[in-house]
């Protein structure tokens, strides 16, 4: 999940013995419920870690988090995941 804001990349993973999400292999087959929850979380999670880090712009007050489309699991993701180790 690319990050417009802060120009990374989130990658989304679940435990294997997780019962809830078993069966699933790929992001697009989750509900699109489940996809806002995950979506809210990134935006809630990154807004509040920019306030206690003090990165709130104070003066222009433009402090949304910027979340792009979710994308598929690619070559990319594994790339991404690979440079990060």
């Amino acid at each position: 999940m690319p990050m417009i804001d802060q120009k990374d990349d989130k990658i989304i993973v679940v435990c294997a013995n997780d019962l809830e999400c078993k069966g699933y292999t790929d992001i697009k087959e989750l509900s699109p419920h489940c996809l806002a929850e995950i979506r809210r979380f990134f935006e809630d999670c990154i807004l509040s870690y920019k306030f206690i880090t003090n990165n709130i712009d104070k003066k222009n007050e433009n402090n949304e988090v910027a979340v792009d489309d979710f994308l598929p699991a690619t070559k990319k993701a594994y790339e991404a995941i690979q440079h990060s180790v």
